[in-house]
Order: C-alpha cells, then sequence, then structure tokens
C-alpha cells in the first residue's frame, strides 16, 4: 500500500496535516473500502447542526470537526481526525476533542481514531485505554487487526473482534487455489456439529506465522466413523449418539486427534464472517487423547462434552453406560 512512499517524509517539517490526509489516510480508507457513495461512505468534514454537547446543564462547544465520518448504511459507525506528525495521537488534548464529536447526538458512534502518519490510534468511547495504536511500519502485518477496527461489521459488532482469524481464508490469500490439496497432521478438534444430513463440521485451532487461526473441517456423514475410531468403545457410541440428537453437536475437547487430507472449499459467509473450511478426502487417523492441553472449553453447558464424560466414567468404573 505504501512501497513507493518514503517514510523519512513524515519528519519533513513541510509534511504536514493536510499531507497525513491525502497520501496516508486516503489510501487506507479506500483499501477498506470506504469510498464517497455506496453502503460504506466516508464524509469529509461532516459539520455539526449544533457545535455543542450537554454536560449536566452545562454546554461545551466540540471545538473540532473530524475529518472523515464512517458511515455504514447512512449510520456514523467511527470518525477518523487526521493529526500533523508533529502532534501526538494519544494526547489527553486530541482525544478528548474526537471523543466529544463521537458522542454528540448527531453522531453517536463508539468508535474514533487518530493518525499522524506515524502513528495510527483507535479507541472506544467507553474505554480510556487506546484499542489498538499501531506504527506506520506495521500498517501491513498488522493490515488484519485495522480491518477489526474499521470494518463496519466490526464497529456494528465488537464481540466479533475476539474471533481467531480463519485458516482457509488466511492460506487463500497466500495464492492457494480451491482444491489446493493440504496434508493436516495432529490436528486436535474442538466443537464437531451436525451441519445437516449430509454435512458434519469440525472446529480446529492451528497456528499459522505465529498467530492462532480457526479452522473448520467438513466432512460427509460416512466419515464420521473413522473420525471418532480412536475412541474407546463406550465413548465413541456415546459421542456418535449425541450427534442424532438436538443441539446436534458434540465436544471433542481437544480428546479427538486426526490425521487428514483435506482440499480448500469454497468461501462460506455466515452472518458478518466469512470463513474457507478445508474439506476431508481422507481421515487417515484418529487416536484418543484424554489429558489434552488446556482450551477448547468455549462449549455451551448443554453440549455433549467428551472431557467431562470421560472423567465421569473413569470416576465410576462400575456404571453400565461404560460397557
Amino acid at each position: 500500500m505504501f512501497e513507493n512512499f518514503d517514510k523519512n517524509l513524515l519528519s519533513d517539517p513541510d509534511f504536514k496535516e493536510d499531507s497525513v490526509r491525502e497520501v496516508i489516510i486516503v489510501p487506507i480508507l479506500s483499501r477498506l473500502g470506504y469510498h464517497p457513495s455506496g453502503e460504506n461512505t466516508v464524509v469529509r468534514s461532516k459539520t455539526l447542526a449544533q457545535p455543542f454537547i450537554y454536560v449536566g446543564t452545562s454546554r461545551h462547544p466540540v471545538k473540532i470537526i473530524p475529518d472523515y465520518t464512517l458511515l455504514s448504511n447512512d449510520k456514523p459507525v467511527m470518525v477518523l481526525d487526521a493529526k500533523s506528525p508533529t502532534e501526538s495521537v494519544t494526547s489527553q488534548a486530541n482525544i478528548q476533542q474526537a471523543y466529544s464529536y463521537a458522542i454528540h447526538p448527531e453522531i453517536q458512534c463508539e468508535h474514533f481514531a487518530l493518525c499522524n502518519g506515524k502513528r495510527l490510534a483507535v479507541f472506544c468511547t467507553r474505554s480510556l485505554n487506546p484499542l489498538a495504536n499501531i506504527g506506520f511500519d506495521e500498517f501491513e502485518s498488522r493490515w488484519e487487526e485495522i480491518e477489526k477496527h474499521f470494518l463496519p461489521k466490526y464497529l456494528l459488532n465488537p464481540e466479533l473482534r475476539k474471533f481467531a482469524p480463519d485458516f482457509g481464508v488466511a492460506v487463500s490469500r497466500l495464492g492457494m487455489k480451491p482444491e489446493t490439496e493440504l496434508m493436516m497432521i495432529q490436528a486436535r478438534l474442538g466443537l464437531i456439529s451436525r451441519v445437516s444430513d449430509q454435512l458434519y463440521s469440525a472446529s480446529v485451532n492451528t497456528e499459522l506465522a505465529g498467530v492462532d487461526h480457526c479452522v473448520s473441517f467438513d466432512f460427509t456423514p460416512e466419515k464420521l466413523p473413522l473420525v471418532v475410531a480412536g475412541l474407546p468403545e463406550a465413548l465413541r457410541r456415546q459421542f456418535s449418539e449425541a450427534l442424532t440428537r438436538a443441539p446436534y453437536q458434540a465436544g471433542a475437547d481437544l480428546c479427538i486427534e486426526i490425521d487428514a487430507r483435506t482440499h480448500l472449499g469454497e468461501a462460506v459467509t455466515v452472518e458478518h464472517e466469512t470463513f474457507i473450511p478445508l474439506v476431508v478426502d481422507e481421515v487417515l487417523g484418529s487416536r484418543f487423547n484424554p489429558y489434552p492441553p488446556e482450551g477448547g472449553n468455549d462449549v455451551p453447558s448443554y453440549v455433549f462434552r467428551l472431557r467431562e464424560v470421560f472423567k465421569v466414567q473413569t470416576d465410576n468404573p462400575d456404571n453400565p453406560d461404560n460397557a
């Protein structure tokens, strides 16, 4: 995005706020998909009909008009103010000015940001500390993080930020095409869901380039016995039966470990998220690890939990369900 930009210009006294706007911020907003018209729009220097806010009975003037108001379907979702490279994006005065605009009744958005070219700081009106403070040299490497602070789907649904990035999307961005074959070894399964009569899906966590990613394994019902083949007979039967009744889910709790030959599937969009599953072509092996590492516990209490059932059976060896 800034391959041909000489970052030494950020220290040039002639590189001022207007340069930050045109050279740094405009390319960022364009790449994020904010344009003068369309679903996600950017409005320059949006003025207020009443440029003040009330705190109790006192009227406080809004002293600045941020350079950019970002809107999704005409609803303000964030304000972004440009600053000169000589100004701090975390100074109390600059933060207060942008904050007062964000909370104004004519705007009422929860997120605001400041950029001086050298740094991009993102704030939430509910928090004192920045949600992110990203240096110019990190704009590219932390682009997914920037997206999670600027795209409307995250601004309107902040809880989505806690989700790990999708592995399939990540490897697709590396240039791997649909049908690319991937061998997944020692994949510890989390939640397995029966999506339909012809489709099961298992969640897996894995690391890519030092970052935790979520993997979705899609497989047909015929492969379920191979996926659970490593379980003791009683657990195998109970686990499989849990998938035949509501809520049609079973938590493997990282206790099931498989080796599989897979390929990249087609992109799937569910609500606000797009992911690319790995379609299981062949299950090469399945193992039961009754004492897995910590993790895999974000499963609702009403869902069958393999680790808990195993513990109960271990503590009560005479239970007839163990047969």
